[in-house]
């Protein structure tokens, strides 16, 4: 069956027919062996002289360093059958070619492995080189944040394992940059942060700079961005004793003011005292003035004030006028030869403070004191400013004074 199938198809003799082909074709180029062309692209330039142009001249390659060539090369074709790419070399040397800064068209040369074979056409006839001179330059870190604070929070001053950046490559590469951005994403950020970044190289308007040919003393910044509470507390006073029988209460300017430290240290402050008040001693509309002290572990937010006014208001003030004979003269200034004698048998003072406390206060509670000089004084009735003491609690309502009368012996 399969002969039968050998047979009609002929198999035989087309399989002979190859053979005899591939025997002629093999005879005939062993013979002839004709001359064929090539191309070979994307050959990689192998600059001689870098080393020479960086010490002698301080000048490195910016651009132009992984050119590519192509070249087309013609031979024997059973010798190109054997060629590749690796064997092909291409030169270009940089050597007293290259002295200052700037972009040259540089010449190459191909080499060849075999003698027979030669570079027929190549394409581009030169290659480009620019040089730069090789300087460095320190330029600030900046830390750039996505996002604003949330309500109730503040962000401080990054702190940063390094400020600055030392940057070093061709002269027209670093003139274009202005400092080194890291940017941090803060959109949910209410605790402190502290981790690693790397960071871009940017010109004066923020735009991205090509590093390629720029070297960095450092890759990586360790950014630490502090996270306050910012929290407003009222401020308050205390009376001592705290048993004080008087309804005593007291307005305070400003009420709050906004304090700023660690999320869990704000969170337990509820209030600031500013100090104490004597409740027994305290009249109607006196006035405290106290700085405000915060608690160890937060400060007040910038712009916050320093001292607080207090104003002490009694919920029974009231106003009672008692009829006082304890008057006496200070004479600070006395003439041996003139006699005081003091008209002003009493006099009527009106004292405010608490109802409670008022109805306490007697008359015999109440002094007067006139300062005179009698020295200073001539013979007559002068009227003299009196100095009032009341008990503490009440305030003295208006201002009073006395009549004297001065009497010189004649001589």
């Amino acid at each position: 069956m399969m002969k039968n199938w050998i047979v009609k198809h002929d198999l035989l003799t087309k399989l002979l027919s190859v053979i005899a082909a591939v025997i002629l074709w093999s005879y005939f180029m062993s013979i002839q062996n004709p001359t064929r062309t090539l191309e070979y692209k994307d050959l990689s330039v192998q600059l001689i002289g870098v080393d020479e142009l960086n010490n002698a001249y301080d000048l490195k390659i910016v651009r132009g360093a992984d050119a590519t060539v192509n070249v087309r090369v013609s031979g024997p074709s059973s010798r190109l059958a054997s060629l590749t790419v690796s064997q092909i070399k291409v030169k270009a040397d940089l050597t007293d070619t290259i002295q200052a800064p700037g972009t040259y068209e540089i010449p190459y040369r191909v080499i060849l492995p075999e003698s027979g074979m030669t570079c027929v056409g190549r394409t581009p006839d030169t290659i480009t080189i620019t040089a730069d001179r090789v300087d460095s330059k320190t330029v600030p870190v900046v830390v750039q944040m996505s996002d604003d604070p949330p309500d109730g929070y503040l962000f401080e001053e990054p702190m940063l394992s390094t400020k600055t950046v030392e940057i070093s490559g061709p002269e027209t590469a670093l003139d274009q940059v202005s400092s080194a951005v890291i940017h941090v994403d803060t959109s949910k950020l209410t605790n402190t942060l502290t981790d690693n970044y790397s960071y871009q190289l940017v010109d004066a308007d923020g735009e991205r700079v090509s590093t390629n040919s720029i070297s960095r003393s450092v890759t990586g910044i360790t950014v630490s961005i502090p996270v306050k509470r910012i929290k407003s507390v009222p401020l308050k006073v205390t009376f001592s004793p705290e048993n004080n029988d008087a309804d005593i209460t007291a307005s305070i300017s400003p009420k709050s003011v906004q304090i700023v430290g660690n999320p869990e240290t704000v969170e337990d402050i509820d209030a600031i005292t500013l100090g104490a008040i004597n409740a027994n001693s305290a009249a109607d509309g006196d006035t405290f003035d106290f700085d405000i002290s915060v608690p160890a572990g937060v400060r007040l937010n910038d712009g916050q004030p320093t001292t607080a006014t207090v104003t002490v208001s009694l919920a029974d003030a009231a106003e009672k006028t008692f009829s006082i004979t304890d008057i006496s003269l200070n004479d600070t200034n006395r003439d041996s030869d003139a006699e005081v004698t003091l008209d002003t048998a009493s006099l009527d003072v009106k004292l405010s403070g608490s109802r409670k406390l008022l109805d306490t206060v007697k008359a015999e509670d109440i002094h007067a004191v006139a300062e005179i000089a009698s020295k200073d004084l001539s013979d007559g009735q002068h009227t003299i400013g009196a100095t009032i003491s009341s008990p503490d609690g009440t305030t003295v309502v208006g201002t009073y004074s006395v009549t004297i009368r001065i009497t010189r012996t004649q001589t």
